[in-house]
């Protein structure tokens, strides 16, 4: 009978010691970056260029951004396909993000602000205004 209690009470002061030894929480006041989001298909929209359409145009439509002054938010997630953001072609395929963070779009904004008036040309610059990236 002693042994069996010395058992049991073995087993159950184990196991107390198991769970108390589990990670603990710690606060902080430390602040934690805020997770960025990656594009997903749920995310990102097509658009399909237009006859004299413009980055300026495709920002400015309210399925878009509604904002003209995002403009440089397309220009630089089709990079890959756009030399140069005064010309864009029809039939093109770009992508755009739904879901840009904040300062991102404030960034465009400041930068569609300081791009200069637009200067016809027919071949890429090869050296942009300014740097979108």
């Amino acid at each position: 009978m002693k042994k069996a209690f010395l058992f049991i009470f073995t087993l159950f002061l184990g196991s107390a010691l198991l769970v108390s030894c589990g990670a603990k929480h710690v606060e902080t006041d430390v602040p934690q970056a805020a997770p960025t989001e990656q594009p997903t298909q749920d995310t990102m929209m097509h658009y399909t260029v237009k006859p004299k359409d413009t980055l300026w145009d495709i920002a400015g439509k309210s399925s878009i951004y509604g904002d003209s002054f995002q403009w440089p938010l397309i220009f630089k997630t089709n990079r890959d396909k756009i030399q140069d953001p005064d010309l864009i072609y029809p039939q093109q395929d770009f992508e755009v993000n739904k879901t840009v963070p904040t300062d991102e779009v404030e960034n465009a904004k400041k930068l569609a602000s300081q791009t200069g008036k637009y200067k016809e040309h027919k071949k890429p610059l090869k050296k942009l205004p300014l740097d979108y990236f």
